[in-house]
């Protein structure tokens, strides 16, 4: 399976890169996309895909899948279990704005 990862803000000073072409084998999850991107950048990219905003009482993920944000229970009912499709594109990183 073929993914590309999009970094955004702070995540594009941890990778060093702005995008990344991810190989995978078999089936993945988005939790198991960011463990194993913490494992190759380090304990900072993980702190980074979740963040508590002062009016929340949970966490918000800094992740897209397609354009589509992972925080959309209607979209993603399985959150960070959601399973990976070969071609999909995976922004981290906070996304937004006027265009």
């Amino acid at each position: 399976m073929q993914l590309i990862a999009r970094y955004y803000g702070f995540f594009s000073t941890v990778t060093g890169k702005l995008s990344e072409e991810i190989k995978a084998t078999g089936d993945i999850t988005v939790n198991e996309l960011v463990e194993r991107q913490a494992r190759l950048y380090g304990f900072k990219f993980r702190d980074f895909c979740f963040i508590r905003p002062l009016y929340s009482q949970r966490d918000y993920i800094n992740i897209c899948i397609n354009t589509m944000d992972l925080n959309d229970p209607r979209k993603f009912p399985d959150g960070l279990d959601t399973s990976l499709n070969d071609g999909d594109t995976i922004s981290f990183g906070p996304i937004g704005g006027a265009a």
